[in-house]
This record gives C-alpha cells, sequence and structure tokens, in this order.
C-alpha cells in the first residue's frame, strides 16, 4: 500500500526497503566507532537518483532508534522535503540565516517522533550562503540539540554545493541509481569530494531489485577517506550501472547494506 505521505510509504514500503534502511543506519553507526558521525550529508550525481527520498527514509530509521535527528533542506534550488512530508513551516532556513526567526521558531516536527525538519524556500544562487560562517555556526549551534543531523543537498553533478558542506561535514553518503547514473560522471564526483577532504562513507545504490541477486556495488573508505578496495558487478563496455536481475515485483529499494 501506498500513499502520497513518505512517512506512510516507508511504514508500508515493506520489510525489504524498511531492512535496507535500517541496514544503512547500522552501517552508519559502525563508521562512527572511532570518529563521531553527527552530521551527514547526502548527495548524487544527477538530479532523480532518490537522494532527497533516502534522507527522509535515513532520518525515519534514525528517528525509529530513538535519535534525535534532524532534516535539514540544503538543496534550496529544488527543495523537496516539506513537500514530500506534507509540511507547510511558517519559516524556513533563509529567515534563519536572514535574521528573521529563530532555529526554534522554523524548526518544525514531523509526525514522527524525534524527527524535526529545517525546511528551505526556493534560492536561485544559495552557494554563499550554505557556504557562509553563519550557516556553519547555526549548525554547530543544533549539534548539541540532535544525535543526527542529516543535510539534503543538490547533486554535486551540477552544483558545487555539497562539496562544501561535505567538507564541513561528519560524512557523505552518495545516492546512485541503476541504468541512470553515468560511471564516468559518478567517478567524477568521488573525485571532487575527496579534493574537498569529505569524509565519504559509501555509496546507495537505488533502483534494485530486492530479490538479492546481482547487485555488489559497494565501495571501502578509511577515516582519511581514501578507498581502500571495491567489488561491483561488471559493467563491461556500458557506461551506465546495471541493475540487478529481477525477480520479484517488489517496489525497488536501495542497496543499503552495500555501505560501508
Amino acid at each position: 500500500m501506498e500513499t502520497n505521505d513518505i512517512i506512510d510509504q516507508y511504514k508500508n514500503g515493506g520489510a525489504s526497503l524498511r531492512d535496507a534502511i535500517k541496514t544503512l543506519r547500522t552501517n552508519i553507526s559502525f563508521s562512527s566507532m572511532d570518529k563521531e558521525i553527527k552530521t551527514i550529508v547526502i548527495t548524487s550525481v544527477t538530479p532523480h537518483e532518490g537522494k532527497s527520498t533516502l534522507a527522509v527514509f535515513l532520518g525515519l530509521a534514525m528517528a525509529e532508534s530513538l535519535q534525535r535527528t534532524l532534516l535539514v533542506e540544503c538543496d534550496l534550488r529544488r527543495p523537496m522535503l516539506q513537500n514530500y512530508l506534507k509540511l507547510r513551516p511558517p519559516y524556513s532556513l533563509l529567515d534563519v540565516m536572514g535574521k528573521r526567526a529563530t532555529d526554534d521558531i522554523a524548526i518544525i516536527p514531523t509526525k514522527a517522533k524525534y524527527l524535526d525538519l529545517l525546511s528551505a524556500a526556493v534560492l536561485a544562487n544559495p552557494v554563499e550562503i550554505l557556504g557562509s560562517v553563519r550557516f556553519q555556526t547555526l549548525i554547530d549551534e543544533l549539534k548539541p540539540k540532535y544525535d543526527v543531523i542529516i543535510l539534503d543537498t543538490p547533486p554535486l553533478g551540477s552544483f558545487i554545493e555539497p562539496a562544501i558542506l561535505a567538507s564541513k561535514s561528519d560524512g557523505t553518503i552518495i545516492v546512485l541509481k541503476t541504468g541512470a547514473t553515468d560511471v564516468a560522471a559518478a567517478q567524477a564526483v568521488v573525485s571532487q569530494l575527496e579534493k574537498a577532504k569529505a569524509r565519504i562513507l559509501g555509496v546507495v545504490i537505488n533502483g534494485v531489485e530486492a530479490s538479492g541477486g546481482d547487485y555488489y556495488y559497494y565501495s571501502y573508505y578509511d577515516d582519511d577517506g581514501e578507498k581502500k578496495r571495491k567489488k561491483r558487478k561488471r559493467l563491461g563496455k556500458r557506461r551506465r550501472l546495471r541493475p540487478g536481475r529481477q525477480k520479484r515485483t517488489e517496489k525497488n529499494v536501495p542497496a543499503a547494506s552495500k555501505l560501508v
């Protein structure tokens, strides 16, 4: 059963979906044993790869584990979180940055316990705001109030903001979509994050069938962001990620267990 409410989609999306997201949550927890991961940047290579959906689903999974979680809308060119959550906040991130509202007023609860949202309005050129000292100060001030802060950012293949935010965050997750993501473009995104000295937690492959078939796409990184080894399905001469074998009709879910 699916509804227009993304929280209901998560709850009614089937065991495979919830298990994949919970595995993602667990792997992030494992990654934070030596170094705390409190701020997480979610980005993708191109639009429509599912990054905002993953950000909400991960936030819900974190909240289910009783972690106080904040979703921050950082895709100011195409903000989608408030639409997905069916919320209409009276104030946004831009109001906080412009000192027209405090964060206590602008941040609102979702209908999921322990999950809050700081939304944003559309802004044509948000680089100066998201890269400002004031924005980083705001995030630093919010850290004591939350266990996890998830920043939903635009596709790094098109805009620079994710690299700026990733360089100041505790970890970054890249969302790719099978059959849609160009391999060379994905490699360029990873390279850009490495140049920004971002801590890449790993890659989530979206649009993979839940059958558990041929979908070994993942990479390992150490704490310095250096790729240690990778294991992926052979791509041959194709230049796009290929989906796994379609054995079930169940809704596609992220291969979240492949994140390290």
